[in-house]
C-alpha cells in the first residue's frame, strides 16, 4: 500500500454490491461488487465498451442505479444524492467548463455553486492556478484554451471545493506528455485529502495507481494493486537481441512453450505460458540455440501492465 493511503476509516468510502446499470435491455453494469476503505489513486481500467465511463458516471451519482447496497461516502446512491454530489469533483471525458467564460470566471463560477466565501476562493483559485501553469492565462476563454490546458483547468476546477471525491473519465487523453506529467502531480496530492478514482487507457499511468479496478462487460474482472496484478500474470517475459528481430520471433514460436512472440525494434518480445515452461535457464539456452545463431543475447523481463491487462482481457 502507497505510504500516502490513509488509514481506514469508520465506514468504507464506497461499498457497492450487485451495482447494475440498464440501459433498455442492454446492462452496461451487470452487477459489480467493490470496497473501498482508505484514500488512494484508483485506476478504472478496461477494454472499449467495458462500462468504466457509466461506472464513474455512477459514482458520482449522476444515474439511476440498482443495487443491494450502493454508498459513496455514506450517501446511498439509490436515494436522494443532492448532498453527495456537493461533496464529489468530477472531470467527465468531454471538456464541459463554460467556454465563453473565462479560466477566473469559471473557477469563480464553480466557488459560487459550492457557496464559498470569497477570501477562501481567492487562496484556492491562486494555489490551483499557479500549480497548473494557468495563472498567466486567468483572463483566457477556456474555449481558446489548448487541449492541455482545458484539461488543467478542468481538474483544477474539480479541486476547487476540496471534494472529498474526485471522480476522472480519462482526464489526460490526448494531452501533451508534460500536461499529463502535471496532472498527475495534482492528482497525487490530492490524494492525501480525497478519494481519486480514474479511468485511463495509458500504461504507465495504470501502473502508477495505488491499486486497479479492471472492467469486462460490466464486471469487475480483477482489482488489486499493480503488483498483485501482475504477480497473478500466467506468462513470463523474455527479450531476444540479435540482427533480425522478427526472424528471431519466428523461431521462437516453434518453442512449445512460447504463446507469442513479436519484433519490437532490434529484439523480440516473448512471452512463455509458466505452467508449460521450463526454468529460466532452460528458456535462456534454447533461445541462443534457434536455428541460424540469430539470438546474440536472451533476458529475462519483468512482467509489465501491457501483459497484465493483456492476460486479464483473455482470462
Amino acid at each position: 500500500m502507497s505510504r500516502s493511503m490513509s488509514r481506514s476509516m469508520s465506514a468504507p468510502l464506497i461499498r457497492l454490491r450487485g451495482l447494475e446499470k440498464r440501459y433498455g435491455r442492454r446492462r452496461a453494469l451487470a452487477g459489480i461488487d467493490l470496497t473501498v476503505d482508505v484514500r488512494q489513486i484508483l485506476g478504472v481500467v478496461g477494454p472499449d465498451g467495458a462500462g468504466k465511463t457509466t461506472f464513474l458516471r455512477a459514482l458520482a451519482g449522476l444515474l439511476v442505479i440498482e443495487a443491494a447496497e450502493a454508498t459513496v461516502l455514506g450517501t446511498d446512491l439509490r436515494g436522494d444524492v443532492t448532498e453527495l454530489k456537493a461533496r464529489i469533483g468530477y472531470v467527465p471525458q468531454a471538456f464541459s467548463l463554460h467556454r465563453d467564460l473565462t479560466v477566473e470566471e469559471n473557477l469563480r463560477f464553480t466557488a459560487r455553486l459550492h457557496r464559498l466565501p470569497e477570501a477562501e476562493r481567492a487562496r484556492r483559485q491562486t494555489d490551483l492556478l499557479e500549480r497548473t501553469g494557468l495563472a498567466r492565462f486567468a483572463d483566457r476563454p477556456a474555449g481558446k484554451l489548448s487541449g492541455g490546458m482545458k484539461q488543467k483547468l478542468a481538474v483544477a476546477n474539480a479541486l476547487l471545493p476540496e471534494p472529498a471525491l474526485l471522480v476522472l473519465d480519462e482526464p489526460t487523453a490526448g494531452v501533451d506528455v508534460l500536461a499529463r506529467a502535471e496532472i498527475w502531480t495534482m492528482l497525487q496530492r490530492a490524494r492525501d485529502e480525497a478519494l481519486v478514482v480514474l479511468s485511463t487507457s495509458y500504461l504507465d499511468e495504470a501502473a502508477r495507481c495505488d491499486r486497479l479496478v479492471y472492467l469486462d462487460a460490466g464486471r469487475v474482472r480483477a482489482m488489486g494493486t499493480p503488483e498483485e496484478l501482475r504477480a497473478a500474470v500466467p506468462v513470463a517475459l523474455y527479450r531476444a537481441w540479435g540482427d533480425d528481430a522478427r526472424a528471431i520471433a519466428r523461431a521462437a514460436r516453434t518453442l512449445p512453450y512460447v504463446q507469442a512472440a513479436r519484433a519490437t525494434g532490434r529484439y523480440a518480445r516473448l512471452e512463455v505460458m509458466r505452467t508449460r515452461a521450463p526454468e529460466p535457464e532452460r528458456v535462456l539456452r534454447d533461445l541462443a540455440a534457434l536455428p541460424g545463431g540469430a539470438v546474440r543475447l536472451a533476458e529475462p523481463l519483468p512482467t509489465d501492465m501491457e501483459s497484465t491487462l493483456l492476460a486479464l482481457s483473455s482470462g
